[in-house]
């Protein structure tokens, strides 16, 4: 029976690796098609998009995710490893597809630059958030059981707070899986009993 809850947990964390992975492609591909027809519209360019092309670009970002996705529940060192890999991955297809356009850009009417400018920051966003929503999808698909029963909430039970990871009650904000790690200031500890 216990190699079967073995079993049913690997399955269960696989099935979350690939469902984060597509919903991160999701989301990030129609985000990415949506600023890709945006800039077209700025420099006055034909916006026709074909249903293979923009199932090729949903492709495209769900295979980018797999390395953010599958590194989701990791430790804190690996999880941030696998999501500049799925960043990096993304940032470099983006600005090499971007390139490929640079001639189309460099003719677009001065006063559109601006626009296109901001597309182009929108699109370095997009691709910056593609690692982070593929691990809290996958995350969340997982269930408390893979990422160590921790929920990233303070625990006033026990009189301290969990950072989210594994182990960690410093106190100290790692990755707690709600997308706002991005703050390092230790939480605030429950207060002391009198």
């Amino acid at each position: 029976m216990r190699e079967f809850g073995k079993w049913a947990k690997v399955a269960r964390t696989a099935a979350a690796v690939l469902g984060g992975a597509l919903v991160a492609g999701l989301v990030v591909g129609v985000a990415a098609r949506l600023l890709m027809r945006a800039i077209l519209l700025a420099v006055d360019m034909p916006t026709s998009f074909s249903a293979g092309g923009t199932a090729a670009v949903l492709v495209a970002f769900a295979v980018l995710a797999v390395p953010a996705a599958a590194t989701a529940t990791a430790r804190p060192a690996v999880r941030h490893a696998g999501r500049w890999v799925t960043v990096a991955l993304t940032g470099w297809g983006s600005a090499r597809n971007g390139l490929a356009d640079a001639k189309m850009l460099l003719l677009a009417d001065e006063d559109r630059l601006s626009v296109v400018a901001g597309l182009i920051v929108a699109f370095a966003v997009t691709a910056a958030l593609h690692g982070r929503l593929a691990q809290y999808a996958t995350r969340r698909l997982a269930g408390p059981s893979a990422t160590g029963g921790e929920t990233g909430r303070a625990d006033i039970t026990r009189g301290g707070t969990t950072g989210g990871d594994e182990g960690d009650t410093t106190g100290a904000d790692t990755d707690d899986g709600n997308m706002n790690d991005g703050n390092t200031t230790p939480r605030a500890a429950a207060a002391p009993a009198s």
